[in-house]
Parts: C-alpha cells; sequence; structure tokens
C-alpha cells in the first residue's frame, strides 16, 4: 500500500499526484518559514475504504491479524457510509514519517491536511515524551505480524487469538511513566546473604563501648535490617506499576505466549506519548550563536538579537524587514557549510539558504559540494546614529565615601577600625571597613593622583580612526605601560600623534628609528579605556578583531575604522586591494563589513598563517568610493589600478560550496516579517499551531477563506460533555503565545485586583513564539492543562463541569469554579482515564496467588470489566488472582480461582 521508494541521495518519493505534490512543497516551505522542524513525510493517497483499513490497524498497513481490528473496521466504515464522521488524515509517528490523504478531499482540505500534518511530525521529533519512541515501528509492526502468523501457523489460530484476547484485555497495565522514572531498586549488597545482625565496631576501651555503639542507634539500626529482609521476602519487594513486564519475567508461559505478550507489550509503550499529548499534539530552523546578521542596530550576533529581544530591522537582500520574533533551540544536529570566497555558515540541519537562482531554498544537509548559493549584499542598512561611550573613570574611595554608604559618619568608622566600640549599625559599618581594606590592595595610594584625560562622548570617526590604528600597526603593552605605533610611513605615524592630543588630550613622543617611525605614550587611564572598548593587551595579533562598537557604528564611522585598518595593513595594486592580518576572525568580519558597502571580497589562508581578504574589478572600484585610503601612496597606486582597466566584467554574487562540516550546538532563529528571509553571514537565510498559523497566514487563497472557515469550524466544534482535544490544543496555545506576548504572566500580573488593567495588560515583550517552543519541548496534556489552564481561558471559552440531572434527563451545569474544572480535566487525563492498578503481592497467602491493589480515587471499578480482567490475569498467571479496591465504600477484595468470582472484605 505503501508505494514509496528510497533514493540513493537519502530521501522519499511517494506517487502524489503533480498538483499535490507541488502542494506539498508549498506547505512544507510556509511549516519550515515558521521554524518547525520535523522528519521526511511521505504522504500516500487513499480513498475512503482504504483510510478506513489502514486507520483500523492504528495507521500503519501491516499488523498482527486479530478481530479486533475488523470490528474498528466495520464501525469506521459503517460510520463514513451514514455520514457520522470522516477521516481527513492520518499520521504515523516514523522517521520518515507516514501520512495518508483521502482522496475525496477537496483542495482547502487538503491543505488543512498538510499543514496539520507538519505541525503534527514536529511534535514527534521534538516533543521530549516521543524521544524514546521507535522511529522504524513501520518496519517492526511487520515483523510483529510475521512472528504471529507463524505461531498460527503452529499452534492454531484459536489458541494464538484467545491469548492475544487476554493480554490485549490487560495492556492498560503498564507504567505510563517508565522512560522517565526508574522505579526498581538495585539489589543492595549489604543486605545480601541470611545475616541480618548490626555489626558492631570494636573498640579498644571497654569505657568508650556506649559512645562508640550507642544501643539507641544499634537497636534502631537492626530495626530497620528486619524490616528490608521483610520487604524482600515479599514478591516483588516493591508495588509493581509494570504488570505486563513482571509477567513476561515470572509468568509460567510457553516461549511463544512470552514472545506474544512482549509484542502487546512494546505496541502499548509506543502508542502511550500519543495518548499522553493528544491534546497539546492537535494544537500544535535556525542558525548559531555567533552568526552575525546586518541589522539597523550593526553586524549583531543572533544569539544577543534573541536572548535580548532587541527589536530590530534586519536587510533580506532587498530591503529592511522587521524582527517579529525570536527562538532557541538546544543542542542541536548543525551542518557548517564554506563558499570559496571564504564565507561560513553554521546552522541547524533544517535551516534553508537561497541558492544562486535566487528562487530556491535549499536545508543545509540537503547541500552538496560545488552547489552554489547567493551571496547577500545588505546595502544601506547601517545605524543611524553614534554609539555613546559607556564608560566611567575607577577611583579609588575615601573614609568618607564609605562611611556615606554605612550611613554613618567618618569619624564612627575611624573609632570602628581603630577597634573601638561604636553605636551605629554595627555590620554596615564592619561591612564598610573590610571593603575599604580590600580596595587598598586594588587601588595604589596614588592612584587617584594619575594624570586625567579626556574621554570622548562617542565614538565618531576620529575615535574610530585612532582604534583603526591601534589595531593596525599599534600596541598596547602593560609592562611597560606604553601605548603606540610602529609605522613606515611618517603621514600615518604624523595622523595616529595628532589624534591622541585631539581625543584625549596626551601629547604622544613621535622619533624615527631606521625606517620606521614609532609613536609612544603613557597613560595607564586611556589603557583602562582602550581595554574596556575590547582591544587586547600584549601580543595578541591572532586575537585582534573589530570591535563592537564599531560593529554598532554608522557608515561613516565604520568606513574611518576600515581605512585606517587598510592604511596599515592593507595593498593596493596589480592584483587589486588587499588587507593581510593574521586574525581569522578580523578577516571574518572585515569581510562582511566590506558586504555592507556593496564590496565582494575573498577570504584566503597564505603562508604562515596569514589570511588575506581581497578585493578586485568592480569592488576595488567601490572601495575606492566608499572607503579608499588615507595614505596618498596606496590611494594613488588604487587610483592606477581602476585607470588600467577600462572596463571591469559584472560581479557575480553568487558563490560555491567548498566544504560541509557536521556538529552540535544551540541554535537561534529569528522570524521576520513579509519576506520572512535575512541577511547573515554572507549568506540570504530563510527564518522560522501551526495548521491555522500556516493556512490563514501562508497558504489559503481568497476563495478558498469560506471553505476553510466551514471546514475547520467542524473540525474544532464543542458540545456539552465532549472534550475536542483540537480545540482545546489549539487555543491554548494561541492563549500562550497571546500572554507571554503581551507579558500576561508572573508576580506583577497576578497580584494586579484591578480587571480593567489586566484586560488592557500589554508589555509588549514579543515572548509568544518562543514560549510555545518551549511548551511543544517539555509539556505533556496533564502538565500542560496544570500549568497554563486559566479562570480566564475557562471563562472565555466557556468550560463549565457538566453533570446529567436524572430528573430533567439532560446535561446541566454543575459548577463554574475553576478548581472544579481543572480537576476535572486532570481527572480525565491521568492515565488516560482507567483505574490506576499495582501489583503488591505475587505470593499472596504465600500460595503463588497474585494480589492487586486499585488506587481508588473517588470511582469504583466497574465490576463486569473487573472481573473479565481478573479472569484474563488467570489465564496468564494460571494462578488465582486478587485485587484489592473500594466498593461503594468498603473496601473488598475481588478474586478469581479459575472457577468462580468472588468477593471478601478488606
Amino acid at each position: 500500500m505503501i508505494k514509496a521508494k528510497h533514493l540513493s541521495s537519502g530521501k522519499y518519493m511517494t506517487s502524489l499526484p503533480p498538483d499535490l505534490h507541488k502542494l506539498k512543497k508549498e506547505i512544507e516551505g510556509y511549516a519550515r518559514g515558521f521554524g518547525l522542524d520535523f522528519f521526511d513525510v511521505i504522504f500516500e493517497v487513499l480513498d475512503w475504504n482504504q483510510l478506513n483499513e489502514v486507520a483500523s490497524y492504528g495507521g500503519f498497513p501491516n499488523r498482527y491479524p486479530h478481530w479486533r481490528f475488523g470490528m474498528e473496521y466495520e464501525q469506521l466504515s459503517k460510520s463514513y457510509s451514514y455520514g457520522l464522521s470522516k477521516i481527513y488524515e492520518m499520521v504515523v509517528n516514523t522517521d520518515p514519517c507516514y501520512a495518508y490523504l483521502l482522496h475525496s478531499n477537496g483542495i482547502v482540505d487538503q491543505k488543512l491536511v498538510m499543514a496539520h500534518v507538519y505541525a503534527h511530525c514536529d511534535f514527534f521529533k521534538n516533543n521530549v515524551y516521543f524521544a524514546h519512541t521507535n522511529r522504524k515501528m513501520m518496519d517492526e509492526m511487520a515483523n510483529h505480524k510475521t512472528r504471529v502468523l507463524r505461531y498460527i501457523d503452529r499452534f492454531g489460530r484459536d489458541n494464538v487469538e484467545d491469548f492475544i484476547d487476554a493480554c490485549l484485555s490487560i495492556d492498560s497495565l503498564v507504567d505510563y511513566h517508565a522512560p522517565a522514572i526508574k522505579r526498581r531498586r538495585p539489589p543492595r549488597e549489604d543486605l545480601a546473604g541470611d545475616e541480618r545482625v548490626v555489626r558492631h565496631l570494636r573498640v579498644g576501651r571497654p569505657y568508650l563501648e556506649e559512645y562508640i555503639n550507642p544501643k539507641d542507634f544499634l537497636k534502631a539500626q537492626q530495626k530497620w535490617l528486619d524490616e528490608e529482609a521483610k520487604k524482600e521476602k515479599r514478591f516483588p519487594e516493591h508495588p509493581e506499576r509494570d504488570v505486563l513486564l513482571f509477567l513476561l519475567e515470572n509468568a509460567p508461559l510457553e516461549r511463544w505466549e512470552r514472545d506474544v505478550l512482549s509484542i502487546i507489550r512494546e505496541e502499548a509503550y509506543y502508542f502511550t506519548p500519543q495518548g499522553q499529548t493528544k491534546i497539546m499534539n492537535e494544537g500544535w530552523a535556525c542558525v548559531q550563536g555567533n552568526t552575525r546578521v546586518c541589522t539597523d542596530r550593526g553586524f549583531l550576533p543572533i544569539k544577543q538579537i534573541v536572548d535580548d529581544f532587541i527589536p530590530a530591522y534586519v536587510h533580506d537582500g532587498n530591503q529592511k524587514q522587521c524582527i517579529v520574533d525570536y527562538a532557541v533551540f538546544k543542542n542541536r544536529e548543525t551542518v557548517k557549510v564554506k563558499t570559496r570566497r571564504g564565507f561560513e555558515l553554521e546552522g541547524s540541519k533544517t535551516h534553508r539558504v537561497l541558492l544562486d537562482d535566487g528562487k530556491t531554498w535549499k536545508r543545509l544537509d540537503e547541500i552538496v559540494l560545488n552547489e552554489r548559493v547567493s551571496i547577500a549584499c545588505p546595502q544601506g542598512l547601517w545605524p543611524e546614529s553614534c554609539v555613546n561611550v559607556d564608560w566611567e573613570l575607577r577611583r579609588r574611595l575615601a573614609l568618607d565615601d564609605f562611611a556615606e554608604q554605612a550611613g554613618v559618619n567618618v569619624s564612627t568608622l575611624i573609632r570602628h577600625r581603630a577597634g573601638r566600640i561604636v553605636h551605629a549599625a554595627g555590620s554596615s559599618v564592619a561591612v564598610a571597613s573590610d571593603v575599604y581594606d580590600a580596595q587598598r590592595e586594588v587601588f595604589p595610594l596614588m592612584f587617584n593622583k594619575r594624570k586625567q584625560i579626556r574621554i570622548p562622548s562617542c565614538i565618531d570617526e576620529k575615535l574610530s580612526a585612532f582604534l583603526g590604528y591601534l589595531i593596525g600597526d599599534g600596541h598596547i603593552c602593560v609592562t611597560k605601560r606604553t601605548i603606540g605605533l610602529t609605522s613606515g610611513d611618517e603621514e600615518q605615524a604624523e595622523t595616529f600623534s595628532s589624534l591622541c592630543e585631539e581625543l584625549f588630550g596626551l601629547k604622544a613622543i613621535m622619533k624615527r628609528d631606521g625606517e620606521r617611525y614609532r609613536v609612544s605614550l603613557s597613560s595607564e587611564m586611556l589603557r583602562e579605556f582602550l581595554e574596556g572598548m575590547g582591544l587586547k593587551t600584549g601580543t595578541c595579533a591572532r586575537e585582534k578583531t573589530v570591535p563592537e562598537a564599531i560593529l554598532c557604528s554608522p557608515k561613516r564611522v565604520v568606513a574611518a575604522f576600515l581605512r585606517a585598518l587598510f592604511d596599515c595593513d592593507g595593498y593596493a595594486g596589480p592584483s587589486g586591494v588587499i588587507l593581510s592580518t593574521s586574525s581569522n576572525e578580523m578577516s571574518k568580519v572585515v569581510q562582511l563589513l566590506l558586504l555592507n558597502f556593496g564590496i565582494l571580497s575573498s577570504k584566503r589562508l597564505q603562508r604562515h598563517d596569514i589570511w588575506n581578504v581581497q578585493m578586485t574589478g568592480e569592488s576595488a572600484k567601490k572601495f575606492l568610493t566608499e572607503i579608499g585610503f588615507g595614505l596618498e601612496r596606496k590611494q594613488k597606486r588604487l587610483k592606477q589600478y581602476i585607470e588600467n582597466h577600462r572596463r571591469f566584467y559584472e560581479q557575480d554574487w553568487t558563490d560555491e560550496i567548498i566544504s560541509i562540516e557536521h556538529g552540535i550546538a544551540d541554535v537561534y532563529d529569528i522570524t521576520v516579517e513579509n519576506t520572512h528571509r535575512y541577511a547573515a553571514q554572507g549568506f540570504i537565510n530563510h527564518n522560522s499551531y501551526w495548521h491555522s498559523k500556516i493556512m490563514t497566514e501562508k497558504a489559503l487563497k481568497d476563495s478558498e477563506v469560506i471553505d476553510y472557515a466551514d471546514h475547520h469550524s467542524g473540525t474544532v466544534a464543542t458540545s456539552p460533555g465532549r472534550l475536542n482535544p483540537y480545540k482545546i490544543g489549539l487555543e491554548l496555545f494561541r492563549d500562550i503565545e497571546d500572554r507571554w506576548n503581551k507579558g500576561r504572566f508572573g508576580k506583577e500580573y497576578e497580584e494586579c485586583d484591578d480587571m480593567v488593567t489586566k484586560k488592557h495588560w500589554d508589555r509588549k515583550l514579543g515572548l509568544g513564539r518562543r514560549k510555545i517552543f518551549e511548551v511543544r519541548r517539555l509539556y505533556n496534556d496533564i502538565t500542560f492543562i496544570d500549568t497554563f489552564l486559566t479562570p480566564e481561558f475557562c471563562q472565555e471559552h466557556r468550560l463549565f463541569v457538566y453533570a446529567y440531572d436524572l430528573t430533567s434527563k439532560e446535561f446541566e451545569i454543575a459548577s463554574r469554579e475553576f478548581a472544579s474544572i481543572k480537576q476535572k480535566l486532570l481527572f480525565h487525563l491521568t492515565n488516560f482515564g482507567h483505574p490506576t492498578i499495582n501489583l503488591v503481592d505475587a505470593n499472596y497467602k504465600n500460595r503463588a496467588e497474585m494480589l492487586l491493589e486499585h488506587t481508588h480515587e473517588g470511582i469504583d471499578l466497574r465490576m463486569d470489566y473487573a472481573r473479565e480482567t481478573l479472569k484474563n490475569l488467570f489465564k496468564l498467571w494460571r494462578r488465582p488472582v486478587h485485587v484489592k479496591t473500594v466498593v461503594e465504600g468498603i473496601p473488598k477484595i475481588l478474586s478469581f480461582d479459575g472457577q468462580e468470582h468472588s468477593e471478601t472484605r478488606a
């Protein structure tokens, strides 16, 4: 029935008709655009009869034969024939995911179903409760079928089906939380063997006996050992929630029976997470953190943008667009690609970049060597204002300052330091005195006598040029306490010297040393300021980079920095313009800055671990007009290079992939308004529930809105006494997104008593998308409802507790209290509504009989179900079975001995 074949590229191709295949690509693109991350999806189109057949098997075309699947098929078929229900879609949690479409669905329904499927697949892949499931269950189910058919041939259909009946009747007696909780304790070595006596410590002196071996302590230890020994005599030692596992390990079963029971148990655990997350699941691409994004606030790491929720504009390759949401995903598999020009990008496997045709988007894990991608040219997106200098001069505080901080006069502090009793707040005085002493060790006595310097209020062109010169040919020496520059150009040395005086009021010493000019000055205060700007001290040529303040500066300031840097380490000649640096990081950042000027460069590693950033042709010409050299001789050579070429070839803004590496990293994403794309690291990147969001914002055409509203409203409709997971999950996710976008959470909001204020509460935090991705990953239905259901949500969506009135013979509202509503929902979800049963004794009354215990939570067991369950447990245990419970308020033990049922008081 599944018509999918595996290709050599590792992808899957389905037999979808061309129109649906095109639609699949479209919806998949929208889903990835919203940040969903899913396995490959194989769609198969089936008619209503085939879909009912697959649905009766739980979504798997191959299951072991059993009459209950036929019963399910009859029920689904008749329900469809009578117009009572219709299966629009079905999706299976495997890798790849399998999904089935109904052939008779209209185009709007197919769009809705596909969007819904991709949301399911994202949930399957990322929710923690699905992490342990077998992603190859399609093959495993087929193996189960083969094994059961083999047993049928050997032992007869009736025998095998009867045993499967017994197993299926108790398949809920498993531990739904087993993947997350380790209930069984390992055997204790100190309790092994028959000796259960507390050992006395040897004492060399008799008078120490009562201190080394106190009688009360030894008695308590002996009592504990005796109790542990009694527990070990129990079988099992502790109550067992997973009854099926206990039967597998201890029941007197034939080999084929044990294998069939293991099949039933394995499938029960496979389907468990779907029951645990039905409400959430129905309601429900990124780059590495140091990726630099071109914004109107500068070239910022995407980690900073996401962590600080920076409201900025980015460039999408054509124009600026607004960031509207943020997301972070921990420990994701990543792919790092590198182009021939030296651009590098690391992102999640599903992160997409634009190819050379300017139309096609491709995932990083699908890109191959020699494939070409588009290079981003985010021209014109610069910060508008200069960066303010946020730096304060450190100074040594006097005793008066510490006295003021302690809230006392200085004489009180002096008396305390002299060891005299003071009648002030002793603790604050003592702290002030200790801090004063600690300061004396850090700041010398003459610290405040240092020569004061002038600090600029903002980073303008002059300060930017000074930093460019200092990073290029300068140094900051801590041991010699000097700051200086060494250059072969007198013009450059004089410019640097004049900047020192103009910016900081410091007179630099300039002298000639052979063919070089050395400029130096000494100022501890200036050194502290430059370190605060992020400049390195000592020998640091391979660690140099562009200061963050420059990356957040306007175009003219960045141009001044680059001009000074190229004056120091740049070249102009027949090969165009080249910057040489020992720092790989410097070469990367400079290459990205040049892109924002519309300058395309190549970054390559040369001998002696030197990196060259080279511009030729039109880019060299652009460099002349946008940045240029400050040194006349280099500027002249650049002009000569351009004049020697009558015309340049048109620049190719595409590049070839030459390296692909795989890794693990935290990845970050932003949602960009309108085009959902942004320029970062030289690439054009595509950003990252979901079926309704995809449909209403992307997939629907104007002519399809009415059909969508009609069909979707039927899917999410509710009625008294009926819990619709589609509706609850969808609306609660919407509510979470809205609350976290507006800041409607936390202590301040909860303590607000003004209903009008709470109704109009909006802190404009924009945290909604990030929060729902976190919820999708970490919660199940119970924790989802328990954590996020609110009185306001219940009131808005008219959630009440209903009860059946025997007098009116109708369902009526029994309670509007939020606590009652929440309790009812959680009770409905806990243990899937099944009674909680533990196996407490498999040697009951020392006769190898099984005793189960029902955790009574206000609802009695259905006696007919309980008797049938005991009967089927007897088939597996082959000895009498009992269950301890409460019937109409009276503790009782229900029993089955293989012949008849009985009841006794507990």
